[in-house]
């Protein structure tokens, strides 16, 4: 298991988030179905559980050429979401990034989503703001 280090003012301790309410909202687009998950959150950010370390990227996308550093498989936090080119491993497909700061000190980086657990990857667009 990696140590994460956080990024200063980011709070480390993890509030508990009240369910998310009304099935109003849309479903992802990736999943098809609406869900109703409470997202674990801090004061700023949104944290799920990544299954792989990942490349993190300068801009929304899986070109080598906008690689900024990693982002190592756990407990990470997420700021915000956008869609941009669509990304396919382990056997998902998806268009959502998610803007974070990873494990070797760069700030306001991108990861696809199809590296979350499967709570996250069926939640993520609802729990996080659009960027």
């Amino acid at each position: 298991m990696h140590t994460h280090i956080l990024s200063s003012g980011i709070l480390a301790a993890v509030l508990a988030a009240a369910p998310l309410a009304g099935a109003a909202h849309a479903a992802p687009a990736h999943t098809g179905t609406a869900r109703t998950a409470a997202a674990p959150q801090s004061a700023s950010a949104v944290y799920m559980n990544t299954v792989v370390d990942q490349w993190t990227h300068w801009t929304p996308d899986w070109h080598d050429s906008s690689h900024a550093g990693t982002l190592f498989a756990g407990r990470n936090y997420f700021y915000c979401y956008k869609y941009s080119l669509t990304y396919s491993d382990l056997g998902r497909q998806s268009s959502v990034w998610l803007k974070t700061d990873d494990d070797f000190g760069n700030h306001n980086v991108w990861v696809s989503d199809v590296y979350l657990d499967e709570t996250g990857f069926r939640n993520d667009i609802l729990w996080l703001p659009k960027c």
